[in-house]
């Protein structure tokens, strides 16, 4: 199967043209737009699409209402929203969700600082308040008691898993010390020498990535804001069998 796929759109900075290919389907793993700005857009895109809500379509919106939203919008149109839900197309299962993470543990003793380095719990609202450090990581460990359920039902295809925030700590790039890192990449190194799964597609770092975890690729193609933080590799036609 033939994937086109990329991350990070940010159309609430302004538009994008996606280059047509001979892809089967087209992977996009978050951060497209704001609410269903991203999910329209999409839309009008006329191919299949499989599509996870990255953190920023939840800016300015409460988070369970936007998941229905999307939900609804998304429903009998060729894009395909997952949210700790899967689907098969042709002998490939797909798995996705948004996935958070865990913010480094409650062993963590820089959490305050993200409050200010993340705008993440200033801009979500989550039923009657903002998104709060609690409710953030227990988002990631019900996501992925999910995708650990989902992964341990046999499947004689090929698994593939999409997310936006990435599923190791290889695909931050930048300054280690760096304490938004814990709001990016989560550690689930052991997923994959536990489960067959053939590539994992993730967003939200900024950079693009493609490197093996025990056998499977992992692969992020982010555009990042336009017009002042482009990313330099981003191609919208950038393409990989699996």
């Amino acid at each position: 199967m033939r994937i086109q796929y990329f991350s990070d759109v940010h159309l609430e900075f302004g538009g994008l043209e996606v280059e047509q290919t001979d892809a089967d389907v087209i992977i996009a793993a978050g951060d497209i737009g704001l609410g269903l700005q991203g999910l329209e857009w999409l839309k009008t895109l006329g191919r299949p699409v499989i599509y996870v809500a990255g953190n920023h379509e939840f800016y300015s919106h409460e988070y369970y209402s936007t998941v229905e939203a999307l939900r609804r919008a998304s429903s009998g149109s060729k894009v395909r929203y997952l949210e700790r839900e899967s689907m098969i197309l042709g002998e490939v299962r797909f798995l996705g969700c948004t996935l958070w993470t865990e913010l480094g543990g409650e062993e963590n003793d820089r959490l305050e600082e993200l409050l200010t380095s993340v705008n993440d719990f200033r801009k979500i609202r989550y039923q009657q308040g903002v998104l709060n450090f609690a409710q953030y990581a227990m988002l990631h460990r019900e996501s992925r008691r999910w995708l650990v359920n989902e992964l341990e039902q046999p499947f004689d295809g090929k698994t593939v898993v999409v997310t936006h925030h990435a599923p190791t700590p290889w695909s931050w790039h930048d300054n280690p010390n760096n304490i938004k890192r814990y709001a990016y990449c989560n550690d689930l190194k052991e997923l994959f020498h536990t489960y067959e799964i053939s590539a994992w597609f993730h967003g939200h770092t900024h950079v693009v990535s493609d490197y093996r975890c025990a056998g499977a690729r992992i692969l992020c193609n982010p555009r990042g804001y336009y017009p002042s933080a482009l990313v330099s590799e981003f191609t919208t036609s950038r393409v990989v069998d699996i």
